[in-house]
């Protein structure tokens, strides 16, 4: 009778460390799972993020749509902020809200209007040396 004790405590134990086991394995692919879909979420918002950038970069209107092989952005420019709506390739959209500091005909005419001052300046004035090599 002894021996059929012992052999009830070992299946008792072996049934014990496999319950463990599959506890902590459980609890490892989990979290794999889980930091597999933060990447996955952060990787997204980091495409339409940089969609979003570009399309702050390039609007020369109050509003529009621009398409990228991951996805397409919608702006509208409401007084100095920009809205813009980036829809990625898995249907996915996210939004940003960019501040501009002036508006973009204004850069455009600032930009001209400091060339043509640039380049009257240096018609008139030679260019000092900027050479300063000692001798």
């Amino acid at each position: 009778m002894s021996k059929i004790k012992v052999k009830a405590g070992i299946l008792l134990y072996a049934l014990f460390m496999a319950a463990v086991f599959s506890l902590l394995l459980q609890f490892y692919l989990n979290r794999q799972v889980t930091n597999q879909r933060l990447f996955q979420a952060n990787r997204e918002r980091a495409e339409a993020y940089a969609l979003a950038v570009l399309t702050k970069e390039t609007v020369t209107e109050e509003s529009g749509q621009l398409t990228f092989d991951k996805g397409s952005t919608h702006y509208r420019r409401q007084g100095n902020i920009l809205e813009v709506s980036s829809q990625l390739a898995n249907q996915k959209s996210y939004s940003f809200y960019f501040e501009s500091k002036k508006e973009p005909e204004k850069k455009a005419k600032d930009a001209k209007d400091g060339k043509d001052s640039k380049n009257a300046k240096e018609s008139k004035e030679p260019s000092p040396s900027t050479d300063k090599r000692s001798n």
